[in-house]
């Protein structure tokens, strides 16, 4: 018999979708995501494929506002939604919306195990409000479990005093065999993809959001101090895209005056 799993989590990242895929496909899983919210459009600027969606979800509605470096995210239907599909377990991807605690007193009244997805560790550069780490640690006890992506957040938790055996290792993964594909195909004719892409010979390769916090201006200054010679027989590829885009392109440009 399938357990069902609802997994809370903010919103439909791309890279969470093969994984939720893959755990949809599992025989013991009966799995349903709740979004709090479809994408945010002041931090990301990617697409969401939903074609690529092969699990059951839902987005509840939300309002969303960002007061300098405050964020609120409110949302609506949070308790209806866990009450008709009835799960026997919950992972919940996070303390810090007011939707979180929603779903932790929905899970406590109804007796329903709930793990904390947690990334955070040691060395995320967080204020300690010492109200806010109050509120953090009494959500922390409430769970009964915990899931982290590697041994930074995993010692992160067991510095609150929790036992190894409540926290559950779920490596940050992606689709091997998409990428796996796709780079065969690129081998077979490498030079037609360079021609269509305007790409060198040779080059250094970034891909991800294009926002300070990223290091890509560390990156682009790094390559700058690189010598004329060696900079034109190496290039440097930015892949993405964010509030630092037209930033990036001003401060690329002066190479080629």
């Amino acid at each position: 018999m399938k357990r069902k799993l609802v997994i809370v989590t903010e919103i439909i990242a791309p890279y969470r979708i093969p994984v939720f895929n893959a755990l949809a496909r599992h025989n013991d899983i009966d799995l349903h995501v709740i979004f709090l919210a479809e994408t945010d459009e002041t931090q990301r600027q990617w697409q969401v494929h939903k074609n690529e969606i092969q699990f059951s979800y839902e987005v509840l509605r939300s309002w969303r506002r960002r007061f300098g470096k405050y964020h609120c995210l409110f949302n609506w239907g949070m308790r209806s939604a866990l009450t008709r599909f009835a799960p026997d377990v919950i992972v919940c991807g996070g303390y810090n919306y007011l939707a979180s605690w929603v779903v932790l007193r929905w899970a406590f009244k109804h007796q329903v195990p709930i793990l904390l997805w947690v990334e955070s560790t040691a060395r995320d550069h967080r204020g300690s409000h010492t109200l806010v780490e109050c509120l953090k640690s009494w959500f922390i006890r409430m769970c009964q479990g915990f899931v982290v992506p590697g041994k930074s957040s995993f010692q992160y938790l067991r510095n609150y005093g929790l036992s190894a055996e409540t926290i559950f290792t779920a490596p940050n993964a992606v689709d091997t065999d998409f990428f796996s594909r796709n780079a065969e195909a690129v081998r077979r004719d490498p030079a037609s993809y360079r021609q269509e892409l305007n790409l060198p010979p040779h080059f250094f390769l970034f891909a991800g959001r294009l926002i300070p916090g990223k290091g890509v201006f560390d990156l682009l200054e790094a390559y700058m101090s690189l010598t004329s010679e060696l900079r034109s027989q190496w290039g440097l590829i930015f892949v993405g895209n964010g509030s630092a885009s037209s930033e990036l392109q001003m401060r690329a440009a002066k190479l080629t005056e």
